[in-house]
């Protein structure tokens, strides 16, 4: 909700202040707390009874892909809130009828966490391209499929 974006905020630059990823994922983040635009949604993990944002996920579906969704980051220094809000989009996407989550991910010390966790969670790197992000930091892309959907859908 827009009373959460300062909180959203201090998440994403606590985790890549500093980085040239900031400002694109402070794009993104804008984009969904406009609610104007169902490829830019953010969920924000709050400890239970806290009122404390500890991780995010900004996540939306692919214009021009049939049922495909994309999560853009998760964001938490806890490896356990990373998952937590990677299930939270997994379950949205099962519910909602998709055949593939993707995300592409910079092979760069802040994205680390996440692509442990894009892996514990069933997530398979599916592609790679070398030296794409800059020198030396390739960009991967990691598929996730429901049960049962097809490879090729």
């Amino acid at each position: 909700m827009p009373e959460d974006a300062r909180s959203a905020h201090e998440v994403l630059e606590r985790a890549f202040r500093g980085t040239a990823y900031l400002a694109r994922l402070r794009e993104v983040l804008a984009d969904a707390l406009r609610f104007e635009d169902p490829e830019y949604l953010c969920l924000l993990a709050e400890p239970e009874g806290e009122e404390t944002v500890v991780g995010l996920v900004l996540f939306g579906t692919i214009l021009g892909a049939r049922r495909a969704t994309r999560v853009h980051a998760a964001v938490a220094t806890d490896p356990r809130v990373q998952l937590a809000l990677l299930d939270a989009v997994r379950e949205t996407c099962v519910r909602s009828g998709e055949r593939l989550v993707v995300c592409e991910l910079p092979q760069d010390t802040p994205f680390d966490l996440t692509g442990i966790a894009l892996v514990a969670r069933g997530y398979r790197e599916e592609g790679r391209i070398e030296d794409f992000v800059r020198d030396g930091v390739a960009l991967r892309l990691f598929v996730w499929r429901p049960a049962g959907a097809a490879a090729s859908a």
